[in-house]
């Protein structure tokens, strides 16, 4: 009857990307900061998580980073392989509900905060099909899984563009879609286009509500595609400096909204069998050959999910509350020192207010810290209300056994002195017919005489 005190892992991603899209840090720091404060301290920054994940899949394969390739789940942030309440398979992870290619739209349409510039189809019936199908329902259903699985949208305060252009090509080049976006000198996202590769989408289904390509069952449907891809868009009018970002992070949190165990399962298989190469991929990720920096990046995010999910778990107590093993409550605890708080930078400097800007920022990381401090206490209290209620079984228990343990004396006492008295009864019988014995002896005798 283990019991332990833990986080979703769907939660920890979110507390990691919650971090980055606050951040006013350059993008190596704002990562490493975002690292140390999803684990709880537990890796210090991207080195450290790199290393600690390398060594584990080494020892213990997949099962350091929660990826089961065995079943129907994709392995989506939100899916039940994360440890969310139902798996998300390939056909379900963005949830149709009628045919999203009833009517195409022209002009511009508002979809959840975005405004979506359509192109001109002309009298291409499939471009139109795959617009129909945007504005219908895929592009406000992909959004509303990546607002689920990384809190982030076109509606908040923060973000820097709400538009976007639809545009099409055709290019034998690998790629399924993609999204470009501009930036201003400072880095920050001023335009997003997304683009849709008829060479690779020119034959759909429109039978098959998710984008299938017709004759190719293997083909990765188009609206997990643009899932991925709206990932990017949503990432980049949020996250500050998102283009410095690793390759690997931005792609693999791409791959974790909609999950790709089962469309990269041989790519994540070679990867965890050959860790040397896998190292190579994560720290030279923009160099790394075909789709390794894909799978590496959602390989090490479900290490991190998983790891960071268990709050520290190498800084934990024990409490043994049962007579058998395993019958333990395990608690975490969480690094609470500044620097994992984000009060405080590698550097020693801490947050400021000495301009508005600054102190919008402060009180973001000032209302994150107090977040973190609440969430240790209730942890803390939790255990501490568990850990009263095993005390009063035990009192209970122990009161239960003294009262038997009290009960077999008596039985025990009463059983000695039963004993004791048939041995008493014996022996005096015995005494009493040795003298009556003794006493026909002296008849005898005294006949005789």
């Amino acid at each position: 009857m283990g019991s332990n005190i833990v986080a979703n892992q769907h939660d920890a991603i979110v507390s990691f990307m919650s971090y980055l899209n606050d951040s006013n840090l350059p993008a190596s720091d704002a990562l490493d900061a975002a690292i140390n404060y999803t684990s709880c301290g537990m890796f210090k920054d991207e080195k450290s998580l790199i290393d600690s994940f390398l060594a584990d899949v080494k020892e213990h394969g997949l099962t350091a980073c929660g990826i089961d390739l065995r079943n129907d789940d994709t392995g989506a942030i939100t899916g039940q392989d994360a440890n969310g309440d139902r798996p998300k398979t390939a056909e379900s992870i963005v949830p149709e509900t009628g045919n999203p290619y009833a009517s195409s739209p022209s002009g511009s349409t508002i979809i959840r905060g975005l405004a979506v510039n359509w192109p001109d189809t002309g009298n291409d019936a499939m471009k139109a099909a795959i617009v129909s199908a945007l504005d219908n329902e895929w592009l406000g259903n992909c959004m509303d899984l990546i607002d689920e699985s990384y809190a982030l949208n076109f509606q908040e305060n923060g973000t820097s563009v709400r538009s976007m252009n639809v545009n099409f090509t055709d290019a034998n080049d690998g790629t399924l879609a993609f999204v470009t976006s501009h930036f201003n000198g400072n880095g920050v996202t001023t335009g997003l286009d997304l683009t849709v590769n008829m060479h690779y989408y020119n034959n759909l289904d429109l039978s098959d509500h998710n984008g299938a390509v017709a004759g190719q069952p293997n083909q990765l449907y188009l609206d997990r595609t643009i899932a991925h891809e709206m990932t990017h868009a949503l990432m980049s009018a949020n996250i500050n400096n998102f283009s410095n970002l690793p390759l690997y992070i931005k792609e693999g949190a791409a791959e974790l909204v909609h999950g790709i165990d089962d469309y990269r399962k041989s790519k994540i298989e070679a990867l965890a069998a050959d860790t040397d190469t896998l190292r190579s991929v994560l720290e030279d990720s923009e160099h790394a050959e075909g789709d390794s920096a894909y799978a590496a990046g959602y390989m090490i995010l479900r290490y991190l999910a998983n790891k960071s999910a268990d709050t520290d778990p190498e800084k934990h107590i024990s409490f043994q509350i049962g007579t058998k093993a395993n019958q333990a409550i395990r608690m975490g605890l969480a690094d609470m020192r500044c620097e994992s708080l984000g009060l405080k930078k590698g550097d020693g400097t801490t947050v400021s207010v000495v301009t508005q800007t600054k102190a919008n920022s402060a009180l973001t990381v000032v209302d994150r810290a107090l977040d973190r401090a609440i969430k240790q206490q209730i942890t803390v209290g939790a255990i501490q209300v568990r850990l009263n209620y095993a005390a009063a079984n035990l009192n209970t228990a122990h009161e239960n056994i003294t009262a038997s343990e009290s009960t077999i004396r008596d039985a025990d006492m009463a059983k000695t002195f039963t004993s004791y008295t048939r041995a008493n009864v014996l022996m005096q019988t015995s005494q009493s017919m040795l003298a009556q014995a003794n006493q026909s002896s002296s008849n005898v005798l005294g006949l005789l005489q």
